[in-house]
């Protein structure tokens, strides 16, 4: 994700200008709009998508079509892709479950319309929805806080995870193109559930940041990682992450980067020379904050992809973010954070701490849908925490064992 769309193009244009025979464009060309303004400027006389593709295979038939908003996106996260095949494991995707199951994997258009009811919409959810109209059925969905997305709200804040966006906006074209019944600002109870008598249930309350035992962690002091990419608070000067997983790491990214030099100034400051280059690269990895991130296994990062691991952790490197690896944090307090490493005991003071401890699943209704008699599933973090993508491939799946 962090190469910008069309982000290569310009390599194409040197080619270009050197030779007399056509010329492709190639890489993170994932929407029309990029694809046209290449041909248009003329970089190249032609586009390749790659990814895309996989993501989804009829974009040309949607584009010519001018069905834009109903193309399945390719948000760039190489989770299903690049990770898999360097695993040495069939290519798969996050946003379409089908692929290297076209023949297992299949939404069948129902021949008794049964009325489905979903409960979260989050990207498990959505997709539950998604799939269960697509295949004929009455859905209504159903979330208790503004707005769809879930925990895709969170995971697009940080650097370059914006692409993530797009899938609350095909998600949004299909609540509409399939006529998706959305209940905002309604939470599912038991009682709902009995009163609606739906035929079938899916279940994706999702998850929420779990309080580690750490003596301290619930002091209101303390703030969690959600807390901080969802409401953007003011942070002290000195921060420390307890957590190096992904979402630590992302959120010490998002920290460090935040406060450097934005494009727009960068260009103008470059083009004017009115910085020295050794001044613009300074600016663009200082912001000022110190943030230290503490992890208790060996190793930062062991649930990051292998795909994008070295650009985080580089990243990471380059924003001068301390990671104090094989350090369990043992208490907090008034910013003070106290933690065992090789046998040993230190304290370092901070001014803000933020926990970025995993999460826990959410079964406030799933623990309790046997008391409705009404078939059900239950998906995603709900199950266990997980990816996004597991969440999505779960949805499509239960959507398939519906009778």
């Amino acid at each position: 994700m962090e190469l910008p769309r069309g982000g290569f193009s310009y390599l194409a244009r040197s080619v270009k200008a050197a030779v007399s025979i056509p010329v492709f464009a190639s890489n993170r060309i994932s929407d029309p709009y990029t694809a046209e303004q290449i041909i248009k400027n003329g970089y190249a006389d032609m586009v390749n998508l790659g990814r895309i593709l996989i993501a989804d295979p009829f974009w040309p038939q949607k584009v010519k079509a001018g069905l834009i908003d109903e193309i399945c996106p390719c948000i760039a996260c190489s989770q299903g892709c690049a990770d898999e095949f360097f695993s040495g494991r069939p290519v798969m995707c996050l946003t379409n479950a089908r692929v290297s199951f076209e023949k297992e994997r299949n939404i069948h258009r129902t021949k008794s319309q049964k009325k489905i009811m979903v409960i979260g919409a989050g990207p498990g959810g959505l997709e539950a929805a998604y799939r269960a109209a697509e295949a004929g059925h009455k859905v209504e969905l159903f979330e208790k806080s503004a707005g769809i997305g879930g925990q895709l709200l969170i995971a697009g804040v940080p650097p370059y995870k914006q692409e993530l966006f797009e899938l609350i906006r095909f998600y949004n074209a299909m609540i509409k193109k399939f006529k998706i019944e959305l209940h905002l600002n309604c939470e599912a109870t038991i009682e709902l559930i009995n009163k609606l008598k739906p035929d079938f249930i899916i279940s994706a309350e999702g998850a929420v940041a779990a309080k580690p035992p750490i003596e301290g962690i619930t002091d209101s002091k303390v703030i969690s990682a959600w807390d901080v990419l969802r409401d953007d608070p003011q942070l002290g000067e000195t921060i420390a992450i307890i957590g190096g997983g992904l979402v630590g790491l992302e959120t010490a990214e998002y920290i460090a980067k935040r406060g450097t030099i934005d494009p727009e100034t960068l260009y103008f400051l470059f083009k004017n020379r009115a910085e020295s280059y050794e001044r613009l690269h300074e600016l663009l990895k200082d912001n000022h904050k110190k943030v230290t991130v503490f992890e208790m296994n060996p190793k930062a990062g062991d649930d990051v992809g292998r795909a994008t691991k070295w650009i985080l952790l580089g990243n990471i490197r380059y924003y001068n973010v301390d990671v104090i690896s094989g350090a369990k944090v043992i208490a907090v307090k008034d910013g003070e954070i106290v933690y065992e490493r090789d046998g040993e005991k230190y304290t370092k003071k901070f001014d803000t701490v933020i926990n970025a401890a995993g999460s826990v699943s959410v079964r406030k209704l799933a623990d309790k849908l046997n008391e409705t008699g009404i078939p059900y599933k239950i998906i995603g973090d709900s199950n266990k925490p997980s990816t996004i993508l597991q969440a999505i491939h779960d949805a499509f799946t239960a959507v398939m064992d519906i009778d």
